[in-house]
């Protein structure tokens, strides 16, 4: 129980965040009542509304998950969950100075996995590189997504921050160790333990120039399960 509390309050933080941040906007757009704000309105409180379910996901998810093992696995486009990910991973990056730069392979499109779990992990590893490079005085961020041998699919997330220690590095999965000074060290546990269950694994590499690289594969759909998803 004390795992599943930490972990739903860990995961729940992002979308409830994206919510209130969303209504701070409505509410400052409707002091000024300006009416050519209402497109703007609408589409906030459109967001809002989407970030509410995906929170609703997200809490039946990690419940079967942690009393079940169970994930709902459906064939899905790895760019387009890619691109929704990044929407919420790297929201407010840009005006922090983060380049985000994609490099996603178009042979390496199709995957079978739980689609709200996957996305939980990338919008993980973004915000985590995001927050790595806050005292570098460049910012660069790279996604990418590889075809793999044996039916696998490599997605990674480089950033250009300062790395990460190699004696971290080794326990840097493990629930409970955090290279952030106020955090739980459940982000990337979460991570590993999804993504294996998903049927792949997650490590870390140091980034040739500097920073850090997450790779995490994904098991690729077969051709005659393409049109499942």
């Amino acid at each position: 129980m004390g795992t599943m509390a930490s972990t739903l309050a860990h995961e729940l933080n992002q979308p409830i965040t994206a919510v209130a941040n969303y209504v701070e906007a409505v509410r400052d757009l409707l002091t000024e009542a300006n009416p050519e704000d209402l497109p703007m309105i609408r589409e906030a409180l459109d967001d809002s509304v989407r970030e509410a379910l995906r929170a609703g996901q997200i809490v039946r998810r990690l419940r079967d998950f942690v009393a079940r093992g169970e994930v709902e696995k459906t064939v899905e486009n790895l760019p387009t969950l890619i691109g929704e990910a990044a929407a919420l991973g790297l929201m407010g990056a840009r005006e922090k100075g983060v380049d985000a730069q994609f490099d996603l392979a178009p042979d390496a499109s199709k995957v079978l996995l739980d689609k709200v779990q996957i996305q939980q992990v990338l919008i993980n590893l973004l915000r985590n590189a995001v927050e790595a490079m806050a005292a570098s005085s460049e910012r660069h961020l790279w996604i990418t997504s590889r075809r793999e041998k044996a039916g696998f699919v490599r997605v990674t997330v480089a950033d250009s921050g300062p790395g990460v220690s190699p004696d971290v590095a080794e326990q840097l999965f493990t629930a409970f160790v955090s290279t952030k000074s106020e955090g739980m060290g459940l982000g990337l546990s979460i991570c590993r333990t999804i993504v294996e269950a998903n049927g792949g694994r997650i490590w870390l590499e140091a980034r040739p120039g500097g920073g850090s690289q997450f790779h995490f594969t994904l098991v690729e759909a077969e051709p005659e399960n393409a049109n499942d998803g």
